[in-house]
């Protein structure tokens, strides 16, 4: 039994999200490491445009609506956790990914046929 996890919820809701991302990547014919490796980089560049995407509206927000800066950076700052979370997260699930199902591949790949 684990302290942080007793009853194991936590490892079966990460597990069923990785099962998610995986279908996902097989269905999207993501079967090479390299290209696992780029569906990371395009999530980091498409979460990093998502940032500044919320930075650059709420600007002129807090310009036009002086009262509201606390709102604002409030949900700035929720949302950067949020999707700095969620990228970590899809990062992990992707390395995973390679990790079990991509290098076993290879793997069964050099076995001689018997």
């Amino acid at each position: 039994m684990k302290l942080n996890d007793p009853f194991g919820r936590m490892e079966k809701r990460n597990q069923i999200a990785y099962e998610a991302i995986r279908d996902s990547m097989r269905r999207g014919g993501i079967d090479t490491p390299q290209a696992a490796r780029d569906v990371i980089g395009r999530t980091r560049k498409r979460s990093m445009t998502f940032l500044a995407t919320g930075l650059a509206i709420s600007l002129p927000l807090i310009l036009l609506v002086p009262k509201a800066i606390p709102a604002v950076i409030g949900l700035l700052l929720l949302m950067a956790v949020w999707v700095v979370t969620w990228t970590i997260k899809g990062k992990r699930y992707i390395e995973r990914y390679i990790k079990e199902d991509l290098q076993e591949g290879k793997k069964d790949q050099q076995l001689p046929p018997q």
